[in-house]
């Protein structure tokens, strides 16, 4: 029985050891895989390929434009990958998710650290340690050790040092620290990567962004702000030379029927109410108004121009000498009818085929809306006048572009940024440098061991520990 036992014993001794990976092993890989360097940069890369496909690629545009400059086919794999909205996509969600974690992850595991040897200084080190340090000396000084002990906390105090001392018996220990904020910097900017994202993440969920195009004095809703917006006026500065120095409107909110607010916006000037903005984005020539129209009125049997008329916008018109009444009622750019809906309208912004509709009121026996058009003069006639209309010129109404836009997550962008500067400031301008020197009383005097470390700059820190150490050489030879 004893033999079977030990034999069976010596069987599971010789059987490999199978221990399962435990909870603590797991989470540590699980930190340092979100927490690592080679992550952040891979996230990096495929956000900055994803700017760039959301740069060449129009975001937010009808399917037709897609297709026309695509293709079908293409336009099928933009949709499955949405490519057409690449900033509002779950996969691009999730490399910005991802991200904050990691940022997240790497303050977690790095600035407890930090901030334990912030709070706790280290005044007791041994002998050991500082000649250990790779920027160390050794004097020997004939003065006594409490005159070289005062000396030193000068000296680092005078170079911006925060000194603590320590008597021990038969020696005496100087500790002096500066520059601890530089420490914190890099975390801060960490940091700041995700109030970035959050901020972006909030704004690009819960916020607009919209165009809108408008006239002089009409009154706009705003339903998101359920207030109403009043274009008082639109104007264009000019250079000298004729080109355009500035374009202006004159914006009043009315809320709840009251005027509440006036301001005159121009391009990085925009008005801000109720959390929305109005940018002055752009200008141009309206396709469905205009401010006058002029008409020369021919005689239908002669084709002798009998008048010629300005008309302005939907204001009737007596023409002197002739038994004629006439308005301007309608406009369009780029002439184009319905033949579904029978309506004419405008196929684009553009002024390629403009047209004006009259009202024409001849003897109070022919009433009249007949289209004219400028390109093509002679396309129809009034039947039972006697009369032809030619419409010769026009004076373009200008509309004001605003760039309309709410975006809740601006302030914690702003506050990240703000992160980002003073953290990279933080690090790169401040390091933190530590010196310990033990003054060790011999026969003759005493002996000074000095050492220091810095995080970052060792060449600097190098030459101020030799400057120090020459400072105190001169100090104690006087």
């Amino acid at each position: 029985m004893n033999d079977k036992s030990d034999a069976a014993s010596d069987v599971s001794a010789s059987r490999p050891s199978t221990s399962g990976l435990g909870w603590e092993e797991f989470s540590r890989e699980v930190v340092d895989f979100f927490a690592s360097i080679k992550l952040a940069m891979f996230l990096f890369i495929v956000l900055a390929m994803t700017a760039t496909i959301g740069t060449v690629i129009q975001q937010g545009e009808r399917p037709e434009t897609y297709v026309q400059e695509y293709g079908e086919e293409a336009y099928r794999w933009f949709l499955r990958l949405g490519f057409t909205d690449v900033y509002h996509t779950w996969w691009f969600t999730g490399l910005l998710g991802l991200l904050c974690v990691n940022s997240l992850t790497c303050f977690y595991k790095r600035f407890p650290s930090v901030w334990r040897s912030m709070r706790h200084d280290k005044v007791s080190v041994s002998l050991s340690f500082i000649q250990g340090m790779k920027q160390q000396t050794t004097l020997a000084l004939s003065q006594p050790k409490e005159t070289v002990a005062e000396g030193l906390v000068r000296l680092f105090a005078e170079k911006g040092y925060r000194v603590l001392a320590k008597s021990d018996p038969g020696e005496v220990t100087v500790y002096a620290t500066k520059g601890i904020m530089g420490r914190i910097g890099a975390h801060v900017a960490h940091l700041s990567a995700t109030v970035i994202v959050l901020g972006g993440l909030l704004g690009s969920y819960y916020g607009f962004q919209e165009f809108g195009v408008c006239l002089e004095g009409q009154t706009y809703h705003i339903p998101r702000g359920n207030f109403d917006l009043r274009v008082d006026k639109f104007w264009i500065d000019y250079h000298e030379n004729g080109s355009v120095k500035s374009y202006n409107s004159t914006l009043t909110v009315i809320d709840q029927g009251t005027p509440t607010m006036t301001k005159t916006i121009t391009v990085n000037d925009p008005l801000v109410y109720k959390g929305i903005w109005f940018y002055q984005s752009s200008y141009g020539d309206a396709w469905d108004q205009i401010e006058a129209a002029r008409i020369n009125i021919k005689e239908k049997a002669s084709d002798k121009i009998l008048a010629t008329v300005d008309l302005e916008w939907n204001k009737e018109k007596a023409v002197d000498g002739l038994p004629l009444k006439m308005k301007m009622t309608d406009f369009v750019a780029d002439f184009a009818f319905n033949s579904t809906e029978k309506k004419v309208f405008s196929k684009t912004a553009e002024h390629a085929n403009p047209a004006i509709r009259l009202a024409v009121d001849e003897r109070s026996s022919v009433q009249s809306t007949p289209w004219v058009f400028y390109h093509y003069p002679d396309l129809f006639e009034i039947k039972d006048s006697a009369y032809q209309f030619e419409f010769i010129g026009y004076q373009p109404k200008k509309f004001t572009g605003l760039q309309i836009a709410r975006n809740p997550g601006i302030n914690m962008v702003w506050i990240g940024c703000t992160m980002l500067v003073v953290g990279m400031t933080l690090s790169s301008l401040i390091y933190h440098r530590r010196l310990w020197a033990k003054i060790i009383p011999g026969e003759s005097g005493v002996t000074l061991h000095l050492g220091g470390t810095t995080h970052k700059s060792q060449i600097d820190f190098q030459k101020e520990f030799k400057k120090l150490t020459d400072k105190i050489q001169a100090k104690t030879s006087s």
